[in-house]
């Protein structure tokens, strides 16, 4: 279990054997796997960690605490597991076992990090589905998956560059999102920010980002709206919009700053996996400068904001249909 979950540091006893990963090629291998799966997750970690101090609730918890209302997750309390609000963990709890089977609420469901559907939303069932998992240790297969109806802020640096040895670095590095909606088009997340530094005086923002009717806001929920954040890891560089086949003929993306100007998007819808891609033309978006993204079937019109410079909110007169991303910082 140690091998591939690593949420947390292993520890061990005097007198055990050693269960450093690197002991073994194959230990090494899987750990390495498993510790750049969890830095890729580093902002959505610290984003709920954060939220716990503030606010209470858990960090891990059973299934049913998502879904109190499915009557099978009482039997399946102690195989499974959410990371958060949008992580569920199966982990390999028996020896020499290539597969493992776990239930999975009625929701849709996505591998992590590939985003590959494993289960959709049945509308006419309250149940949801055993799903069999590959879990053999030569497979380096780690079961993790994200529900529907969630966003989620990711960075794939560390899977792939193995320079990256220090969570430190990470701060140094954007963030992409990755938007899930649910069956209803509805999703939500947090991203909280701080400096990580001071006992004497907590500086920080905490952004709600809630999808609805095409539609997300994100607000400015507590901290100081003057604090500047410094780390990189607030710019976006990516907003991945998963189970996105309506937005295949997308003609037009752009988002907007604080001071309503507009900045182009490049946009690409990808057939394979379902999925609409948008980046900046140039640079990265700053999460701290940003009010709205926007991206329609339909060509580009103009735009025009009122701006309440005291609550620091948006509100538009014309937008393009079919899909937008409206972000309103309220003080």
């Amino acid at each position: 279990m140690c091998i591939r979950d690593r949420f947390m540091r292993n520890h061990n006893g005097a007198g055990n054997l050693p269960q450093e990963p690197y002991i073994d090629p194959k230990l090494k291998s899987v750990s390495d796997k498993a510790i750049r799966l969890r830095y890729s997750l580093a902002r959505y970690i610290y984003t709920q960690y954060m939220q716990t101090s503030l606010k209470g609730g858990m960090i891990f918890k059973p299934v049913l605490f998502d879904y109190p209302d499915d009557p099978l997750l009482y039997s399946n309390l102690d195989t499974t597991f959410m990371f958060g609000n949008a992580i569920k963990v199966t982990p390999v709890l028996e020896d020499h076992t290539s597969t493992l089977i776990s239930y999975f609420p009625n929701s849709d469901w996505y591998e992590f990090p590939s985003l590959k559907k494993v289960m959709s939303y049945n509308p006419n069932s309250k149940e949801g589905k055993n799903l069999t998992l590959v879990c053999g240790l030569e497979n380096e297969n780690i079961n993790v998956h994200l529900k529907g109806g969630v966003i989620l802020p990711y960075q794939s640096a560390p899977l792939a560059d193995t320079s990256i040895t220090a969570i430190t670095k990470l701060k140094s590095l954007p963030i992409s999102l990755i938007v899930i909606p649910d069956h209803d088009e509805k999703a939500n997340g947090k991203v909280f920010y701080d400096e990580e530094q001071s006992l004497e005086k907590l500086t920080y923002h905490d952004y709600s980002l809630t999808l609805a009717n095409s539609e997300i806001i994100v607000k400015l929920m507590g901290g100081n709206p003057q604090y500047k954040y410094m780390g990189l890891d607030r710019k976006i560089s990516q907003i991945t919009v998963i189970n996105a086949k309506k937005y295949k003929d997308t003609l037009c993306a752009k988002a907007f700053n604080l001071r309503g100007q507009a900045i182009e998007l490049n946009f690409k819808y990808e057939a394979a996996d379902e999925k609409l891609v948008l980046t900046a033309k140039s640079g990265n978006l700053d999460i701290e400068d940003l009010t709205k993204v926007i991206w329609s079937n339909s060509k580009c019109q103009s735009h025009i904001y009122h701006i309440n410079t005291k609550s620091v909110s948006y509100t538009h007169l014309t937008l393009p249909t079919k899909a937008q991303v409206q972000i309103s910082v309220v003080a």
